[in-house]
């Protein structure tokens, strides 16, 4: 397994957001979390990221126990619900972002950036800012800027939550065409059944910060293991 989680807990308060998660992941797959909110699918990727940390229990990544290893030095690319693009950046800039803080060369940068561009089809618009950009085109340079550092693993928390119904349907099929060809081990949260059966490999279920099923869309939906995961 790419990813475990082996008897994480987090507790916020008297909100108990994960209770005794367990699960692992497959090298290259895209997972989704889908839950109703308050289920504790955020908790679950804000911990893989390293932006939380579990009160008890250990994250694996690629055979390391990651808890002790601060977010920025766990090769992991995010994005947002709500894009978090820098608004007085350009699209060139935003993207080029990470690779500035590893501090590769201009040439390299350019390069990457260019590469990029080309392969979210934003050719011609890299010198525009976010307020000059569609809801869909932001949500691809937010991608685009997760993918230039090269992450091992890629967490996208709610990435189509901001973006209208049309549109969205575009960028599903795109995201899940982009990470087959990419090849690059993906986990997204969803509360849309429907995005999560049309784009995730696999779906964990998850209710009030437990896992209730994981499989493939097919088995959870012709064989649903609890009555929560039926009703759901």
């Amino acid at each position: 397994m790419y990813v475990e989680l082996k008897n994480i807990n987090k507790t916020f308060g008297d909100y108990k957001a994960s209770d005794n998660v367990n699960f692992g992941i497959e090298k290259g797959k895209l997972i989704g979390l889908l839950g109703p909110s308050g289920s504790g699918k955020t908790t679950i990727l804000r911990m893989i990221a390293g932006l939380e940390n579990p009160d008890s229990g250990e994250i694996v990544i690629d055979g390391k126990v990651v808890n002790d290893i601060p977010a920025s030095k766990r090769g992991i690319g995010f994005v947002f619900q709500n894009y978090a693009l820098f608004r007085y950046m350009t699209v060139f800039d935003n993207i080029a972002f990470g690779l500035k803080i590893q501090k590769k060369s201009k040439k390299f940068i350019k390069e990457r950036v260019n590469e990029l561009v080309k392969l979210i089809g934003l050719e011609g618009l890299e010198k525009r800012y976010p307020s000059q950009l569609s809801g869909g085109q932001k949500q691809r340079v937010a991608f685009a800027r997760a993918l230039a550092p090269n992450p091992n693993l890629l967490l996208l928390d709610e990435p189509f939550a901001a973006i209208d119904a049309k549109v969205r349907q575009e960028l599903r099929s795109w995201l899940k065409d982009m990470i087959e060809r990419l090849g690059v081990t993906s986990i997204f949260v969803t509360h849309d059944q429907s995005e999560a059966i049309e784009v995730a490999d696999e779906i964990i279920i998850t209710n009030k910060g437990r896992i209730e099923q994981i499989g493939s869309p097919i088995d959870i939906y012709q064989h649903p293991d609890t009555a929560f995961s039926a009703s759901f």
